[in-house]
């Protein structure tokens, strides 16, 4: 049986053990946390840094999925180029005028505005409908009706107004872009052998392949070869210049003997393309409408520049190709 001296002596031993070992842990915490500061000075940027990426270049494609307002006119349609007629046929012409428009959805304002001097229809009217679907089937479908033949409606949204009220004053001169020498784009006509080039698309995943091979009479050479080129397939241009991969975003387009990407095509959800013989012009095909106003099923776009051409909607897909040259 240990003493009571003894039992002192192992208390006291105890406690220092126990203060010790709080000493060390404090001493951990705070060697912790200096790391932590060292890591997060590391990770930020310094004091002189300067941004010069703007949120359109860095995120262009989440701005345009970026939630907008509802102004609370988005239902309200202004009809433009109906007759100008006095009191005793404004009655009629608002029959003949209801009855078109409310195939396109249920009617729940109008407004007919007069002259109060002559007491003349001025030759336009605001119609609001129940819901938003209304007003954009108005739009959509009864924007170039013609009533009779002097008479061909011209239809906006009424928020279209705030729109190009806003326009800057200033017109602003585009800034001159340089040439950019993107190699040549045939470069495979010079093999000496006259072999072709084909694609293959090999793996699953996140490790699928997208390899260009050369087409020589014994196996196959691998000219370019990429992971996760594309989301879903592969396809040439009619002459070969472009080989397009698709994209959740839109489309791209590579060539060159590098097969380096030379444009981008932007449409959310693209699931089909196509091509003019000449390879001046790419219609693209999607099914996902984002914004009724903006957003469109098919896009002309103009290869070399990149522009957007012309825009429809109400594509189908199984109408395709839709365009015929």
């Amino acid at each position: 049986m240990p003493t009571e001296e003894e039992k002192t002596v192992n208390e006291e031993e105890e406690e220092e053990e126990e203060e010790e070992e709080e000493e060390e842990s404090e001493e951990e915490e705070e060697s912790g946390e200096e790391e932590d500061e060292e890591s997060d000075s590391a990770y930020d940027d310094p004091p002189d840094y300067v941004d010069t990426v703007t949120d359109e270049e860095l995120l262009g494609d989440l701005l345009k999925q970026k939630p907008k307002v509802e102004e609370g006119v988005d239902n309200i349609i202004v009809v433009d180029n109906a007759p100008k007629v006095g009191p005793d046929r404004m009655q009629k012409l608002q029959n003949v005028l209801e009855k078109i428009f409310s195939r396109f959805g249920t009617i729940v304002r109008r407004y007919y505005p007069v002259d109060e001097a002559t007491q003349m229809f001025k030759g336009y009217f605001f119609l609001e409908f129940s819901t938003r679907e209304g007003a954009e089937t108005a739009v959509a479908t009864g924007n170039g009706y013609r009533l009779d033949k002097a008479h061909v409606f011209a239809i906006n949204f009424f928020s279209d107004f705030d729109k190009y009220r806003n326009l800057p004053e200033k017109w602003e001169v585009p800034q001159k872009r340089e040439f950019e020498d993107k190699g040549n784009l045939r470069s495979w006509l010079l093999n000496k052998s006259c072999f072709d080039q084909f694609s293959v698309i090999y793996g699953t995943g996140e490790t699928a392949y997208v390899a260009i091979c050369e087409n020589n009479k014994k196996e196959p050479k691998v000219v370019k070869e990429r992971k996760n080129w594309t989301d879903t397939y592969v396809r040439w241009s009619p002459r070969g210049t472009y080989l397009a991969t698709f994209h959740r975003q839109g489309v791209a387009l590579w060539g060159g003997p590098e097969f380096e990407r030379l444009a981008r095509f932007s449409h959310n959800g693209v699931q089909l393309i196509d091509f003019s013989p000449c390879e001046r012009y790419m219609v693209t095909f999607s099914d996902i409408v984002d914004d009724p106003d903006t957003s469109q099923n098919i896009i002309v776009w103009e290869i070399r520049t990149g522009k957007k051409k012309r825009s429809f909607q109400r594509g189908n897909a199984e109408d395709w190709p839709i365009l015929k040259y």
